[in-house]
């Protein structure tokens, strides 16, 4: 199974990544002020990654594929890094659907 992991980038903000077994990123968050929001981030990604209709697909302007985990408002919660095909889009959906609600979490802080 994956999980989530805090870092503390070197501009002292946090972030939260949910990350495969393999420790590919599957998504990444906004960079934060302080860990209390990255653990808010994290329940809420538990939440939201329950429900397909909260993945959001987008093509960027190089055509390259990748997906977000909207809140009830709309707004971004975390971004998937960027795939090459729509297969491969859809198994990272389905990855973060069967690991977010469980994973634990690691704090790298």
């Amino acid at each position: 199974m994956g999980k989530f992991v805090i870092t503390k980038k070197q501009c002292g903000k946090f972030q939260v990544h949910l990350k495969s077994k393999a420790g590919q990123i599957l998504l990444s968050s906004e960079e934060y002020l302080t860990k209390i929001s990255c653990k808010r981030t994290i329940e809420k990604l538990r939440v939201f990654a329950k429900d397909a209709g909260k993945f959001q697909k987008k093509t960027t302007v190089d055509w390259q594929l990748y997906f977000y985990l909207k809140s009830a408002s709309g707004k971004a919660i975390a971004t998937s890094k960027k795939y090459s095909t729509n297969l491969s889009r859809e198994q990272a959906i389905t990855r973060v659907r069967k690991i977010a609600p469980l994973a634990p979490v690691e704090d790298r802080c």
